[in-house]
């Protein structure tokens, strides 16, 4: 998981880092398959980055801007726990978590909601 994240540091931005991550899979409105790599909850953004399967494949990176999302849950089920995220009205899945962090992950994503929900509003007025 080191090696994933030291990958990830790679496509951060100038003074971004990285709070809190998990290994997981996503699945999104257009992947047929589970995409493996590492979820990020960064002091500006949230990543996805996706592990490579093969050399003929290129990294998937997803970013989610923590303004456009509307919604982001934890979710129980037959296969553990996973995460629900509605981002600019596309659901992606979060499935497959690995790790124990999972509640500090979901903690520092929601803090950085209202943060940024809230400073686009005092921008608005």
């Amino acid at each position: 998981m080191d090696n994933i994240k030291n990958q990830v540091k790679n496509v951060l931005h100038e003074g971004e880092n990285i709070i809190e991550c998990l290994s997981c899979s996503l699945v999104a409105h257009y992947c047929l398959a589970p995409q493996a790599g590492l979820f990020a909850a960064t002091n500006k953004r949230l990543l996805f980055y996706g592990i490579l399967v093969s050399e003929t494949n290129k990294e998937l990176v997803e970013e989610f801007a923590y303004s456009h999302i509307t919604s982001i849950e934890e979710k129980r089920g037959i296969t553990g726990k996973h995460i629900h995220m509605y981002y600019k009205q596309d659901l992606y899945k979060f499935q497959q978590i690995q790790g124990m962090n999972l509640f500090d992950f979901m903690v520092a994503v929601k803090e950085k909601m209202r943060l940024f929900t809230t400073s686009q509003k005092s921008v608005i007025l």
